[in-house]
């Protein structure tokens, strides 16, 4: 009996190799009839008139997203690659990144490539249910934390109105949207081990609290008042820089006998301790490797379960959507305004390594 020993190493490296199809440098297809059944394998029928539609937005998208977000000045991606028209079929490009032979152009090989890796991750993002239903989603995370938000020019925001009279003094409480596309292609491009239903931020709120004690009783505020469930926080998503638990608990379990206290003289206490305790603090850090370590706060991914109704068949169902609760104080807040541990910052570490993972 005769064996096929031909075996791909892409693939294994896909299947069980722990590497992502974006570091795959060579399609192995060699007619447009493998391409077509490659592409409808992967979930769009060349056959099937809107799936092709939707593959040339995608195309598109790619295309635009490659200029504005990756190219330096003076570079090009070739017409061959971008023109619908000089291309012909979607199939074709698919050709062109499997592409051997040694009198074709090496060059259009490689753009062909950084295409469709653009494409997958924007294929991925567009559908995810959040492309669907951003408007339920956000209006089922966000209406629990309006309720508790107060507003006024004269005290300025609280987060006030639980159920044990807490009220809560806060230097700014941002609604963050869902990220505008750039961002979230970028980020998936950047990051080996995400993908579009691992991208867990996507929307979100932050608090910036007047100080560090401050920061805990948005948390215990959050909790008591049911506004996050802690059997909804995703662990391993976690991030603790700012200060360690087990310290703060330890501090604050002494403070019901000292008389006269403030919150000023709390926020001292904790430093020092930390201060005298350093080589014992237990942070948890999940590694990120664009975010300076200069930029310290809390982080975790809570899920808010989402009710919908179909448009066309009226049918409800639900889901779990995942989001993100940041919260820091003042100081640390003005400190990531700017030098390497700013917004800007971070984003142009995540660019850089998308453009080197696409080209």
């Amino acid at each position: 009996m005769n064996f096929n020993m031909e075996f791909d190493p892409e693939v294994f490296q896909s299947l069980i190799g722990g590497r992502s199809v974006i570091e795959t440098p060579r399609l192995k297809l060699k007619s447009k009839e493998e391409a077509y059944a490659y592409l409808k394998t992967y979930g769009y029928d060349c056959d099937v008139e809107a799936d092709r539609d939707r593959l040339w937005q995608i195309h598109s998208r790619a295309v635009i997203y490659i200029r504005t977000q990756l190219l330096r000045d003076g570079e090009v991606i070739p017409e061959e690659v971008t023109d619908p028209k000089i291309l012909g079929e979607i199939s074709h490009l698919l050709l062109l990144a499997s592409s051997q032979d040694q009198n074709s152009d090496p060059g259009l090989h490689r753009w062909a490539c950084a295409l469709l890796r653009v494409m997958h991750v924007i294929s991925q993002l567009q559908n995810d249910l959040f492309n669907y239903f951003s408007i339920e989603i956000q209006e089922e995370i966000f209406r629990p934390y309006r309720q508790y938000i107060q507003k006024d020019l004269a005290s300025g925001i609280k987060l006030n109105g639980g159920a044990d009279g807490d009220s809560i003094p806060l230097q700014k409480f941002e609604i963050k949207p869902f990220k505008d596309s750039d961002s979230a292609i970028t980020k998936l491009l950047a990051k080996p081990d995400e993908v579009a239903f691992g991208l867990m931020d996507k929307i979100g709120v932050r608090f910036v609290t007047s100080s560090l004690y401050d920061v805990f009783r948005v948390m215990r505020f959050l909790v008591s008042n049911h506004v996050i469930s802690p059997a909804n926080v995703i662990p391993s998503q976690s991030n603790n820089t700012l200060f360690p638990v087990d310290i703060f608990l330890d501090v604050v379990a002494g403070l019901p006998q000292v008389e006269d206290l403030d919150i000023a003289t709390i926020d001292q206490m904790l430093h020092e301790r930390l201060a005298r305790e350093a080589d014992k603090a237990k942070f948890l850090e999940k590694h990120n490797a664009f975010t300076s370590p200069d930029y310290r706060f809390i982080k975790f991914i809570t899920r808010q379960l989402v009710r919908v109704t179909h448009p066309e068949t009226q049918r409800s169902f639900s889901f779990f959507y995942p989001y993100e609760v940041q919260i820091l104080d003042y100081e640390h807040y003005l400190r990531a305004l700017s030098g390497p541990a700013s917004h800007d910052e971070y984003k142009a570490r995540q660019r850089q390594r998308a453009r080197t993972r696409v080209l």
